[in-house]
């Protein structure tokens, strides 16, 4: 790996993931030379990209500077390596790492990921991106006002709320994803769910006026 390439890793790490920039999580994600990592990093101090703190614990870690960090998205290296993983669910290729294809994937070309829907890699994509996992298999009219409700949250909502807010969902949204795709896989389609569960939720002949 050569610097340019590792400066990016660490940009698209700090923008794309809540995984905190430890030397070791750099270490596994990035798979730079342990010699060249710090002098890397402390280039990027130098340069005003990065800066050097530590967490509550006292390990030392860094920040990237001018870039919000993700308010979704995988949180530690075993998530990341997961998406490894779901590669041949969701037929990426290997120029970018795994858990932004999966993402882009996703958002670029819903429909392209293959005749059956994979329950596991929907699980796993809603548990870590929320809503935006159900567009491995759920219909947009469903995963796309989930996903505006979300982003509209997080505007609002200050961070210390909106974080536990979004984790405590994320078994539901994980459930959810798994149903999409077990209906996908029996009717051959996208199926609508929360229509479903909408209308077994209303009396016989519809809401009473």
């Amino acid at each position: 790996m050569r610097q340019e390439e590792f400066e990016r890793a660490v940009l698209r790490l700090w923008t794309t993931t809540r995984v905190p920039l430890t030397r070791a999580n750099l270490l596994a994600v990035t798979e730079a030379p342990r010699a060249k990592l710090e002098g890397w990093m402390s280039s990027l101090v130098q340069d005003g990209i990065a800066e050097l703190d530590s967490d509550e614990e006292g390990e030392m870690l860094w920040r990237v500077r001018g870039a919000e960090r993700a308010k979704t998205g995988p949180r530690t290296v075993g998530e990341i390596h997961a998406w490894d993983r779901l590669n041949r669910e969701v037929g990426t290729a290997p120029s970018t790492p795994a858990y932004a294809r999966v993402e882009a994937r996703l958002v670029d070309r819903p429909e392209a990921v293959g005749d059956e829907k994979s329950l596991v890699a929907s699980g796993v994509l809603s548990f870590v991106f929320g809503p935006f996992g159900w567009l491995y298999a759920a219909p947009l009219k469903e995963s796309i006002p989930a996903i505006a409700a979300m982003t509209v949250l997080a505007a609002l909502l200050p961070a210390a709320l909106f974080l536990p807010l979004f984790s405590a969902s994320l078994p539901v949204f994980a459930v959810a994803g798994v149903g999409y795709a077990h209906a996908y896989n029996r009717s051959g389609r996208r199926t609508p769910l929360l229509e479903r569960l909408a209308a077994r939720a209303l009396p016989p002949g519809g809401p009473r006026r």
